[in-house]
C-alpha cells in the first residue's frame, strides 16, 4: 500500500540542502514598488539583502539602494540561510510586464 523502500536508515532526512553556491531559481518580485521598478529593464542585476522585521529576516530586493520588492518562492528559506552564512546573491531581471518583474536569483561571484 505505502509503496516500497522500507528500512535502510542512514539517509539525509528529507534530502540534503542545495549547496549555497549552487542555489539558483526563477521567481517574481512580490509587492513590487511601482516607482522603483519603472526604470528596471531585462538584464539589470538587482541586489538581494535581508531585513530584520521583528524577530525574523525577510528577503528584500534593492535597485540602486531602493526597495524594489521582496521574494517569495519555495527556495527562499534556503536563500535566507545562505545569506546569513555570508553568501551574496543577485536577482537578474528576466522580464518586466505591467508591473510584474520576473527574476533569476543566483549566487554572485566573489
Amino acid at each position: 500500500m505505502s509503496g516500497s523502500g522500507g528500512g535502510g536508515g542512514g539517509g539525509g532526512g528529507a534530502g540534503d540542502p542545495i549547496p549555497c553556491e549552487s542555489l539558483a531559481f526563477e521567481t517574481q518580485l512580490s509587492s513590487p514598488k511601482a516607482d522603483v521598478i519603472k526604470g528596471i529593464v531585462p538584464g539589470n542585476v538587482l541586489n538581494i539583502d535581508l531585513k530584520l522585521q521583528g524577530s525574523a529576516y525577510t528577503i528584500i530586493v534593492l535597485c540602486d539602494g531602493q526597495l524594489a520588492g521582496g521574494l517569495t518562492a519555495p527556495d527562499v528559506q534556503r536563500l535566507r540561510e545562505c545569506i546569513l552564512a555570508g553568501f551574496k546573491y543577485g536577482a537578474t531581471v528576466l522580464s518586466v510586464n505591467e508591473g510584474q518583474v520576473k527574476v533569476r536569483v543566483k549566487a554572485l561571484s566573489s
